[in-house]
């Protein structure tokens, strides 16, 4: 075999493994599914194993997310979000003190490695902290919880606590 065809061979199988490559990272990629599709997903799934037990009870999403963050030392950061809950079957009566279950859509509750109880002015709060994150959060109503997540090795505790207490509901 002369030299050309060996390189024609060596440059056609190099190409075919690539293009086998290719396809097969880009037909193993997972599209990333809106929260719309997901929540449909999930309603259809439970409907198939509760059947006519099925019944929505309430819903919790985040209606904001505001950034508060240092020009100087970006690693200062904080996440001021309100969590909005609407209820369907469930009366937002039975929530009393901090609104855990909604606090679920950010962090599992459950999992945290403290937790301090506390109230924000006339609301019920608690300082959750995990690692290098923490959440100050309180409820204002059943339908409305504010959170504050920041990293507490970069921002006193007390300082987001002040930041928390000067918070105004308009009216």
């Amino acid at each position: 075999m002369n030299k050309k065809k060996r390189i024609a061979i060596l440059f056609a199988v190099i190409l075919v493994v690539a293009v086998g490559i290719i396809i097969a990272v880009t037909s193993h990629q997972k599209e990333e599914m809106d929260f719309d599709e997901f929540a449909d997903r999930f309603e259809k799934s439970a409907n198939e194993v509760l059947g006519e037990d099925l019944k929505k009870v309430s819903k919790t999403e985040v209606a904001a997310t505001l950034t508060y963050g240092d020009q100087t030392d970006k690693d200062r950061t904080i996440y001021y979000r309100i969590l909005k809950t609407t209820f369907y079957d469930g009366d937002p009566a039975e929530i009393t003190g901090l609104h855990t279950e909604a606090l679920g859509v950010l962090f599992p509750v459950d999992s945290m490695d403290s937790c301090e109880e506390m109230m924000i002015k006339d609301w019920y709060g608690a300082l959750y902290k995990k690692d290098d994150k923490a959440f100050l959060c309180w409820t204002y109503s059943p339908e409305i919880t504010y959170v504050l997540e920041y990293e507490p090795s970069k921002i006193d505790d007390s300082e987001i606590i002040k930041m928390a207490e000067s918070a105004e509901i308009e009216k």
